[in-house]
This record gives C-alpha cells, sequence and structure tokens, in this order.
C-alpha cells in the first residue's frame, strides 16, 4: 500500500481506498482531473454501508455536500448543502428520530455559523 496523503491515523492510497493504520479499508475517495480531492465516503463502523459522505460537486475546492449516517442503519439522518456554492453550508436536514422523515430543516443564505 502506496501512500499518498496521510490524516492522523488515516491513510489516502493511490488505489482511492481510506486505509486505517491497521490495514483496514474505511472509505473511499475520489480526485478531479486536477488532482484535488472531490469526494470520499466512509464506512465508519465496519457494517459494509457508507455513513459520511462529502463532495465537491461543482469542483471549486469546497465541500457543496455533507450526509452522515448517524445510527448505522443505512440512512442519512444529518445533510448540509452548499447551495449558493460560497463555501458555506447553508441548508440542513436532520432526521432526530431516525424515521426517514427529516423534522428539522433549515436554511441560512448566509451560511451556519
Amino acid at each position: 500500500m502506496s501512500a499518498d496523503t496521510t490524516a492522523g491515523d488515516r491513510h489516502f492510497a493511490a488505489d482511492g481506498n481510506i486505509y486505517e493504520a491497521d490495514g483496514t479499508v474505511v472509505g473511499t475517495y475520489q480526485l478531479d482531473e486536477h488532482g484535488h480531492l472531490e469526494s470520499t465516503s466512509t464506512d465508519e463502523d465496519g457494517d459494509g454501508r457508507v455513513d459520511t459522505v462529502v463532495a465537491d460537486t461543482d469542483h471549486n475546492g469546497t465541500f457543496e455536500t455533507g450526509v452522515v449516517d448517524t445510527n448505522a442503519d443505512g440512512y442519512g439522518e444529518t445533510i448540509l448543502v452548499d447551495t449558493d456554492n460560497d463555501g458555506d453550508f447553508d441548508s440542513a436536514a436532520i432526521d432526530t428520530d431516525a424515521d426517514g422523515t427529516y423534522e428539522t430543516v433549515r436554511t441560512d443564505p448566509d451560511g451556519f455559523a
């Protein structure tokens, strides 16, 4: 395994996988045509389902989307989106009781602090 970048005890290897220090694959990443990080997805609990995803959807160097499966049920309970591409997340949805419906939805055009 040849690591290109190290983030704490994790390694982003040339094969597109994210490895823990012990060699366990915990996720994947993709680069854009310029070699910049475009998206990552991880399976934090090792159950075979994606737990976190962040993506640079407009290829400008900042992440516009983030999804987190907080209770490992295979569905994202927390979603953040930069809808106006200014570098700040300005829309959010949270499923507080994990029933598949977002109880809290907020938008702030100035971004969340």
